[in-house]
């Protein structure tokens, strides 16, 4: 259960000042919902590998920047020694940082890993069965033709899936009346327990949530030291395994998230912190502690959509409509778009074959990230992922006892990493552990040179993290070639010319930091809140005054909420969505409903049928469409504006180094550009090596970079 006192001493804070701003800004005028005078923010993104952490100073645009190991076995170690950390390095105060964005892997982790509170499913007479049963007319399996399939464990143990006699009719009538009596029963079991967290579903509760409320009300009443949730609260729309499977997993994050966030309130406190303290959630948008300890299971995907958000700005900046996003950290590669300045966002999604109902930046994640160990199959292939080396021990290079090979050995062996300036020098790498893996677990049973190993890996991986391209843009009816390519992660830019030439890209773009963005992101990242509301109608027999008024009560609903978590409601900017299907289709089309109440239903129909051209080639004209859910974004301004500080006194640039790098078959001796060097407007013609201090570029002679005023690195590629 979340610490009381910490959140209490939050909520104290949130209502003595509704700008969060700390006690040793000086007050003027307001900023992005800070105050002005030297303000100081801070994102900190906890990764499986490294904890990344970055300042920006409001005013001067300076910005200042750290990695560390992240802490598995307690990540609020790391989290506040990365916090420690920046405060030496850039010579401020705790005190003097009025604003803190966290974003976290924690809680998809523990999902993938069952490492959850123990949980108890509280559900109508009947229906204990549901998360097994799940939804035999669709496979969630990853591979429908995997004979060796093995089905992951159910979410709650069947003896804590707990029957309670009620019964609603799929309108929302009673049918039967909720047994009380059964409810205490239940609550005295859990009780004389180790179960740390209740989920209540019950059928049809999001066409009428009044069974729910009374259950949760009892059970919270004779349970009061337990994590209790309902479906109503978390996911209130039909398919009842899906709302059940969601509200399960929100229910097993909600203990460990809320003692993580009570943990790391008390230490940032005792460290003299005491601005604004916000989350990133998955949905790309920040969101107070109070709101994500209640409904943890935001935070699946909160890291990645660190990155996605700072991208965004960088579209708006340089005015890039349209981008591919690849992310590659130590794990994973992770791909996702941006059109029209806008994330694609999906509202469901897969994580570990368990069904997920929570808005989400739409992210497709290969185990192709740098950390991934690399092996060699019975056939004698060459496979990569998606087991990872983490942080501990890390790649084979790291000198921690790391004894299978990965990309980034892989990388360091071909040159495309420098083992004396990895993250500045701060963090030497041993070479030759990296060559001795490759050597042994690769080259020797490949019949080939250590390099040639190293290449074929690097070209498995490239492959790997093109096909994920191809799903997020060819398979979804995007031309690639019409989109830049931004690349971000510690190995982002280390592969992203190559990705981009098999892609047909033209424009790559490295953004400032760009091993640390998602970091970066949550400083830059509006507040974002996410309501929902089923309708489950033909598009035929609603009209415009009932629409709007199903999206009224939604907003109402939103702004009481927002006033108890200290957001001003008349401070937000509104996007109104409706979830829109064919009658007879299982899954819906997220389109945007127009501004005002006039003509909301055609124009409606006119932005379902338009997407669903686009997606699937056709519309059925003699086909009712079906309005499933009405949706609500509350969008608060709260993120930096500013532009990147570019370094003064910079000259020609010149070469501080040479390098040797094996590419095209063999090795070439590179010149070496150190990009903080490289004024803006200035161009370095390939080929040539582009170093900063959490990761590189290399250029072959067909390719042309300039850093822009955004202090961006445009690499254009020959058509």
């Amino acid at each position: 259960m979340l610490q009381r006192s910490a959140m209490k001493r939050y909520r104290d804070a949130k209502r003595r000042d509704s700008c969060g701003a700390g006690p040793a800004i000086s007050v003027s005028t307001p900023v992005n919902g800070m105050e002005r005078g030297n303000v100081k923010r801070i994102g900190i993104d906890v990764g499986g590998t490294f904890t990344d952490v970055v300042m920006v100073d409001d005013d001067t645009g300076r910005i200042w920047s750290t990695k560390v190991p992240t802490t598995p076995k307690d990540r609020v170690i790391g989290t506040i020694e990365g916090f420690r950390r920046i405060l030496e390095l850039s010579g401020t105060a705790s005190a003097d940082v009025s604003f803190l964005g966290h974003g976290t892997t924690m809680a998809t982790n523990m999902v993938v890993e069952g490492t959850g509170a123990k949980t108890a499913l509280v559900t109508t007479r009947g229906f204990r069965d549901i998360l097994e049963l799940r939804r035999v007319s669709r496979h969630d399996r990853a591979d429908l033709y995997d004979l060796l399939f093995d089905n992951p464990r159910p979410l709650v143990e069947r003896r804590w899936r707990l029957e309670v006699t009620e019964r609603l009719r799929y309108d929302g009538r009673i049918e039967t009346p909720l047994d009380h009596d059964e409810l205490v029963e239940i609550a005295e079991r859990i009780r004389a327990s180790d179960v740390e967290a209740v989920a209540v579903c019950l059928l049809h509760a999001h066409v009428n949530p009044e069974h729910e409320r009374a259950a949760v009300e009892t059970l919270r009443r004779l349970l009061p030291d337990r994590f209790i949730c309902a479906s109503h609260e978390v996911n209130p729309e039909a398919m009842e395994y899906e709302r059940a499977s969601s509200t399960v997993i929100n229910a097993m994050l909600g203990p460990v998230c809320g003692r993580y966030i009570g943990r790391l309130i008390d230490a940032l406190a005792q460290l003299g912190f005491a601005g604004k303290f916000l989350f990133m959630q998955s949905n790309g948008g920040l969101a107070s502690p109070a709101m994500v300890a209640d409904r943890p299971i935001v935070l699946l995907e909160s890291g990645p959509a660190g990155g996605v958000s700072a991208a965004i700005r960088n579209c708006e900046k340089g005015d890039l409509r349209n981008a591919i996003l690849g992310d590659m950290g130590g794990t994973t590669f992770d791909v996702s778009l941006i059109r029209d300045f806008r994330p694609e966002i999906r509202n469901k999604s897969l994580l570990h074959t368990y069904a997920v109902r929570s808005p989400s930046i739409d992210i497709d994640s290969v185990g192709a990230g740098g950390g991934s160990i690399v092996w060699i199959d019975a056939g004698g292939g060459v496979r990569i992922g998606p087991e990872s080396a983490g942080a501990d021990p890390g790649p084979a290079c790291y000198g921690r006892g790391g004894t299978r090979p990965t990309v980034t050995d892989c990388n360091l062996v071909l040159g495309y990493i420098d083992p004396d300036n990895f993250l500045g020098g701060e963090f030497r790498l041993d070479a030759k552990a990296a060559w001795r893996v490759v050597d042994d677990v690769l080259a020797k049973p490949l019949g080939m040179s250590v390099p040639e190993a190293a290449q074929v890996v690097r070209s498995v991986a490239n492959a790997l993290m093109a096909q994920a391209i191809r799903i997020m843009t060819v398979e979804r009816g995007y031309d690639p070639r019409e989109f830049s390519y931004i690349c971000y992660g510690g190995a982002g830019p280390v592969h992203a010319v190559d990705l981009a030439e098999q892609m047909g890209i033209r424009r790559v773009v490295i953004p400032p930091l760009p091993g640390l963005f998602s970091a970066f992101g949550m400083t830059v990242a509006d507040q974002q809140y996410d309501y929902q509301s089923p309708v489950e109608t033909d598009l035929a027999q609603l009209d415009d005054a009932r629409l709007a008024g199903d999206l009224d009560a939604l907003l109402a609903q939103g702004s009481d909420e927002l006033r108890r978590h200290g957001v001003d409601p008349d401070s937000v900017r509104v996007v109104r969505l409706a979830d829109c299907r064919y009658a007879g289709q299982p899954d819906v089309i997220t389109v945007a409903v127009q501004d005002g109440n006039a003509g909301l239903c055609d124009a409606l129909a006119r932005e379902f049928e338009a997407a669903h051209q686009r997606l699937w080639n056709f519309v059925s004209k003699d086909k009712p469409i079906v309005v499933a859910n009405v949706r609500l974004q509350l969008i608060t301004a709260t993120g930096w504006r500013g532009g990147v500080a570019p370094p003064d006194g910079l000259g020609d640039p010149k070469a501080v180094r040479t390098r040797d790098v094996y590419f095209d078959g063999g090795v070439r001796t590179l010149p070496v550009f150190a990009r903080h060097e490289i004024p803006v407007g200035a161009r370095i013609e390939g080929p040539a090596v582009i170093e900063e201090h959490s990761s590189c570029a290399v250029l072959k002679a067909s390719h042309t970079a300039r850093v822009d005023p955004d202090l961006n690195l445009v690499i254009e590629l020959a058509a």
